[in-house]
């Protein structure tokens, strides 16, 4: 009997979700069940006071640039909500517009001069971003991990790659267009082209993981093959009938097939 309930307990631990600590401090909570690398499978998160704050006004700022009305209150599906709002009415460009806008409005004057001077695309420049890009980044898509790679424009191996788990955006708002056209087009562009670090994004929409390399320079957009996935049929906007087709959202695809 003793032996029975001991192999339970040892059963029970092992299908209990796993909680990782992650983002300032530590002090937001992820919460991962057993089968969570499943696409349908939800993580579940618990955000710091810190992380709503940078949510709040991460929020303020793309309220202002789309002339929304002020959420009821600070959460991360209001945070999704204002994203839609933020697609409506817009094509792919316009979508990524806005985002783009809301990260140079961050930058102080001067600033992208001070950054190219300050983190030149080398090995400790991209390092440092990928650390800062853990940190800094993660209230809006969940825990990341750091890892080597010589995916980059210098060939060599260094600490510049940025893992997303399970992205949190990706997972609450089913959006492919979302994904491509506001956070992947936005982000490069503002690195590559404002501050003179190349940076490449890989979403993986079919388990919805995500890797930023820094120091790799983007392939021009309309060439890029995250412009030939589809819409998950999840999400809200998606297109009806569209199976095997390219998201309707996104712009079209001028690259070989």
């Amino acid at each position: 009997r003793r032996d029975r309930a001991r192999a339970s307990r040892v059963v029970a631990r092992a299908s209990a979700p796993a909680t990782e600590s992650y983002s300032f401090f530590n002090l937001a909570r992820a919460e991962f069940p057993e089968n969570w690398r499943e696409p349908a499978v939800k993580v579940r998160y618990e955000d710091s006071a810190l992380d709503l704050a940078l949510m709040a006004w991460f929020t303020a700022k793309i309220g202002a640039a789309i002339d929304a009305p002020k959420p009821k209150e600070i959460s991360y599906d209001e945070f999704i909500a204002l994203c839609f709002l933020q697609m409506k009415g817009r094509d792919a460009v316009g979508m990524g517009d806005v985002t783009a806008g809301v990260i140079r409005s961050l930058v102080p004057p001067g600033g992208n001069a001070a950054f190219r001077a300050l983190f030149p695309p080398n090995r400790f420049s991209c390092e440092l971003n990928a650390t800062i890009t853990k940190i800094v980044f993660a209230w809006m898509v969940g825990p990341m991990e750091v890892e080597t790679t010589t995916e980059n424009d210098l060939g060599i191996e260094m600490a510049s790659k940025v893992h997303i788990k399970k992205c949190r955006w990706l997972q609450e708002s089913g959006c492919t267009a979302m994904c491509v056209n506001m956070c992947k087009c936005a982000t490069q562009e503002v690195f590559t082209d404002d501050f003179g670090l190349p940076l490449t994004i890989k979403p993986n929409f079919e388990n919805k993981s995500c890797d930023f390399y820094f120091g790799l320079t983007p392939p021009p957009i309309e060439k890029d093959e995250a412009l030939l996935f589809g819409c998950n049929a999840l999400c809200a906007t998606a297109a009806p009938d569209s199976e095997g087709t390219p998201c309707h959202k996104l712009r079209p695809y001028e690259g070989e097939l």
